[in-house]
């Protein structure tokens, strides 16, 4: 036993030195953004300054790339999450489970703050604690009812549970972790459950379906939980079928319960009427005709919506025409009057000021609301022009009470951030939602209205990013003389252009450029990886973070982005070291087929230049071979549907001038293909001939066109990095003879999926439409990744038959190569086989292996400045995990164990082994995830053993640094520099007095 206890000692301590180790590591060399994705709703908790926020999440469910007509489609979960009310940080999150799509009530414990209730996808009922996000106990109210269940409360201090369903009223009581129910499911006709809404503690209320929506139920209950009382009445007007659903049209307090009938009748129930007159019978209904309080001008307007009531009765109707009505409903003699009438057309927001209440997803108002005053926030339209420069600004006043009259809301705009999507306030505080995702929140100190905090969900939402190196403010004046040269045509202008700019420099003429090197030496100060990591998102807005920590540096949000297409694709056009650099930003417009292409300063953030594409865009890309001699950009061409659906879609160069006219036939070199899912084909086009001069449209041609057939579905594509950089063209074989790889940047690998579940993975010669080679799988599903890197492609699938992910490696190499030839595609379709799929000329070998750490969810690349270190697989699980793969594990040249040569063995092959498995601390992301984790992409540093990974899902982004081959060209934070010094100076010290020593050694010797 004794044994048994000290080996168990032993392995604990190995696990608490693992945990250590992931400790000391976090943060150093990586950081993380944890968002919580679209605010919804929130409680407010005054005794310890929290909110909890309840917000939507998107996740996207498909992911083709480079594809011609299909979308990526999204589904919603949802996040709890407590943030600190004065700073925005986050205490804890959780994250609803992905197939629970809908969210119906966010309920806090009247009797205990510390506990809260969540009702989700209309039957799962989860008991939390608020303080650590802990999940006490779930049920499923499936088990016991049919159909939905819309609103939850918590009854008493017992923890007693009520539960509104479609036909049933359900209590749960829990005692110990044990739940006990008590189902009430009457059928009895007399009464209809429409739809159950909560009044109170007590009493809950229902718009029958019978007589049109006219009449109106209240229920009690006694304290069994039995049916006591059911107290109808008839409303004034059947309410319209629109308005049945819970929404803003029902507002309640404890003391009256306002319905809006038809848009110019509201019906006001007085509770406080009823308990005076001491009646049991049902509460008494005042009708209320908006064309009674309204003056006679105004008689023929309707009513949009109500909303905002408080405890003293009062609340906002909205108006048709955008006014707004600050009215209160007398109890005494139930009337309703028009405390104030705020005449403004651009009225964007109401809130009024709560305590934490009971929010559900429905938005409705709370009956323990306790509003103290009413705010009202405006906005401007955005106006630029030589005069004005208006960007949109919002403004925020108190309608009833407050000390504040009309203020500006700086830190938000609707250029900036869009429209007020929401507005909820609570004890002084303004929490304002925007159109962008981000988060806002104002604090009310008398009069003075205080900024607090922001937080930028868009972040929850990637589409696509790049990452782009800052200018190097050291080498400023030889670019400069670089740009005179390239610039300048005679000696005459140089000379003239040498001597404008050494003026400028001794008499401090040209402080607009000294002006930007400063501003650069200030960015890049301390810093020893200088990158922008430019992100776009669904929202619309696109962000420069800096790659140090995660920081937003600047954004920039477009308004009229389509954000249904989920497609915003960024392009590097200019990274030169003397100017600054240029991205292009690329996304279609709600004004259907239109996009835009906008072209911004990744430095900060400002738009230079924009073109509007009237035509669907089927395609864009970079031309990196190629730059245009006026403005120093990469030349880039986007190919439209114009003529429309014609066999050859028209091709436009930019930037089109006198000079890149003249070089226009370059393009002619180039080759592209469209990818259409949804017929399972693949066309390839050249270029063909000038077609429109002035504009720069050029003609194509197909020259390939591949189909797969009507049952066969294509699952994914895979292409070159453009970024990697190939250090080798062959590699040093056992024997010391080369093998040359065969790397083709123009081959693209299409995985295919038919209705037998077979997969199959076809690598195609983008330029001829050769096919080079095609793997088949069987019983495999349709989650699958792929990455290409020099001669290899790397692909994950999952076998459904055995249950096991599998990854595969295919490695290409050539028998014989010419290596002073040079070719714009590397396949030579004359030597093929018979076959049209195998050139002779090749050796293709492929080999799988079974993963045994889970699910893979994507595949990338590490990439780095130069190429040399070795390359490694970013493999990205489905728990959000990254593990780095040298690709020696997965090398398709691995030979079997009983066929391992000498030279194998000389070159280092590891003998195949169908299984893999690493040890936890390969993991980059140690004991952390990244929550729906979609993408990983990386670059290269200014130091060659680096790279720099950026990973993100939904929500979460993380950003770390790597070493493939070890930090062999860096020494380590903790190297001791003064004992190197001292020992270097000790061992020369020494090395001196050994000398002398030795010296007089012989000396004494010979004198013997």
């Amino acid at each position: 036993m004794n044994k048994i206890l000290s080996v168990f000692y032993i392995f604990s301590l190995f696990v608490f030195l693992v945990f250590g180790i992931y400790e000391e590591e976090i943060g150093k060399r990586d950081w993380s953004i944890r968002n919580i994705g679209q605010y919804e709703n929130s409680l407010y908790f005054p005794y310890d300054d929290t909110i909890l926020v309840h917000s939507k999440l998107l996740n996207k469910i498909e992911n083709i790339e480079d594809t011609s007509s299909s979308t990526t489609s999204t589904t919603t979960s949802h996040v709890i999450s407590l943030l600190d009310s004065s700073s925005g940080n986050q205490r804890w999150r959780q994250l609803l489970p992905l197939q629970e799509h809908t969210f119906q009530t966010l309920t806090f414990n009247s009797f205990d703050n510390d506990y809260f209730l969540t009702l989700t996808n209309n039957k799962m009922i989860r008991y939390w604690n608020r303080n650590n996000g802990e999940l006490l106990w779930s049920y499923d109210t499936s088990l016991v009812v049919e159909g939905n269940c819309n609103v939850a409360d918590i009854m008493s201090k017992d923890g007693i549970i009520r539960i509104l369903c479609d036909q049933a009223i359900l209590f749960i009581k829990r005692e110990k972790q044990v739940i006990v129910l008590s189902n009430i499911n009457s059928n009895n006709n007399d009464y209809d459950y429409s739809e159950l809404r909560s009044l109170n503690l007590e009493n809950v209320y229902s718009i029958s379906k019978k007589d049109g929506g006219k009449e109106i139920n209240f229920i009690e209950f006694d304290k069994n939980f039995k049916i006591s009382t059911i107290k109808k009445q008839k409303l004034s007007n059947p309410i319209q079928s629109n308005q049945l659903k819970i929404n803003e049209n029902h507002i309640f307090n404890r003391q009256i319960l306002v319905i809006l009938t038809t848009p110019s009748n509201l019906d006001i129930i007085n509770f406080n009427n009823n308990k005076n007159n001491n009646n049991e019978n049902s509460p008494k209904i005042f009708n209320t005709n908006l064309n009674k309080i309204l003056i006679e001008n105004k008689q023929n307007l309707e009513i949009q919506s109500i909303s905002s009531i408080s405890n003293n009765n009062q609340f906002i109707i909205i108006l048709s025409n955008g006014d707004h009505l600050l009215v209160e409903f007398n109890i005494e003699n139930n009337t309703l009057e028009i405390i104030k009438s705020i005449k403004r057309t651009n009225i964007i927001k109401t809130s009024s000021s709560s305590t934490s209440n009971m929010m559900r997803g429905d938005k409705s108002s709370s009956p323990s609301s306790m509003s103290l005053s009413i705010y009202l926030i405006s906005g401007n339209e955005i106006v630029v022009d030589n005069e004005n420069k208006n960007e949109g600004e919002y403004f925020i006043e108190v309608v009833n009470g407050g000390l504040i009259g009309s203020e500006k809301l700086s830190t938000i705009s609707k250029k900036s951030n869009g429209l007020i999507e929401r507005v909820d306030s609570f004890n002084g505080y303004i929490l304002i939602s925007m159109s962008d995702w981000s988060i806002h929140m104002f604090k009310l100190n008398g009069a003075v209205l205080e900024s607090l905090w922001s937080r930028e969900e868009a972040l929850s939402f990637i589409l696509s990013t790049e990452i782009i190196d800052y200018p190097l403010p050291d080498i400023s004046k030889l670019a400069q003389l670089q740009y005179e040269f390239n610039e300048t045509d005679g000696f005459f202008t140089h000379f003239s252009k040498r001597i404008t700019t050494q003026l400028g420099e001794i008499f401090g003429l040209n402080k607009q450029q000294q002006k930007q090197q400063q501003q650069l030496k200030d960015i890049a100060e301390n810093e020893q990886i200088k990158k922008i990591i430019i992100v776009t998102t669904k929202s619309g807005k696109v962000f420069g973070l800096n790659s140090k920590d995660g920081k937003v540096l600047w954004s920039i949000f477009y308004l009229n982005f389509n954000g249904e297409s989920n497609v915003m694709r960024v392009y590097i056009t200019k990274k030169t070291v003397y100017e600054s650099p240029e991205v292009a930003i690329i996304f279609p417009l709600n004004e259907k087929p239109k996009s835009l292409i906008s072209f911004i300063n990744p430095l900060d953030g400002k738009e230079r230049n924009f073109r509007i594409i009237n035509h669907k865009l089927l395609h864009t890309n970079v031309l990196s071979q190629w730059s245009d001699p006026v403005s120093h950009a990469q030349m880039m061409y986007w190919v439209i549907n114009y003529p429309l659906d014609h066999p050859s879609p028209m091709v436009t160069l930019y930037p089109w001038n006198e000079q890149t006219r003249k070089q226009w036939s370059r393009l002619k070199q180039n080759y592209f293909y469209l990818v259409d899912v949804d017929q399972s084909q693949i066309k390839g086009y050249g270029i063909e001939s000038l077609a429109d001069g002035k504009h720069g449209g050029i003609k194509s041609i197909p020259t390939w066109n591949i189909k797969f057939g009507g049952t066969t579905k294509i699952i994914g594509t895979g292409s070159m990095n453009v970024h990697e950089v190939i250090q080798s063209p062959a590699i040093i074989m056992g024997n010391r003879d080369l093998l040359p790889k065969y790397i083709n940047r123009n081959m693209i690998s299409i995985a295919t999926l038919d209705d037998q579940s077979v997969l199959t993975i076809t690598l195609i010669d983008s330029i001829t439409g050769e096919i080079i080679k095609s793997f088949k799988h069987q019983h495999a599903s349709n989650k699958i990744s792929l990455v290409q890197t020099e001669n290899s492609v790397v692909y994950s699938h999952f076998d459904t038959m055995s249950q096991t992910q599998l990854i595969s490696s295919i490695d290409i190499f050539e028998r014989n190569i010419d290596w002073n030839t040079e070719t714009v595609s590397s396949f030579n379709s004359t030597t093929a086989t018979s076959s049209g799929q195998l050139s002779d000329q090749l050796i293709i070998k492929q080999k799988s292996f079974v993963f045994t750490h889970g699910l893979i969810k994507t595949l990338s690349l590490s990439i780095t400045d130069k190429g040399i270190t070795s390359k490694h697989i970013l493999v990205g699980f489905a728990n959000g995990q990254i593990l780095p793969i040298d690709k020696k594990f997965i090398n398709a040249r691995r030979p079997y164990p009983n066929e391992v040569t000498p030279n194998d063995a000389e070159e280092q092959l590891i003998p195949y082994k169908p299984m893999l498995q690493f040890p936890p601390w390969f993991f980059t992301t140690y004991n952390s995830t990244v929550f729906g984790l979609t993408t990983i992409t990386s670059t290269g540093t200014d130091l060659e053993s680096t790279s720099l990974v950026f990973a993100y899902g939904q929500p979460d982004v993380f950003c770390i640094l790597i070493t493939p081959s070890l930090p062999y060209d860096i020494l380590s934070d903790q190297f001791n520099h003064i004992s190197l010094i001292v020992t270097s100076v000790t061992l020369l010290i020494l090395a001196f007095i050994a000398k002398n020593y030795k010296n007089s050694l012989l000396l004494s010797k010979k004198w013997k």
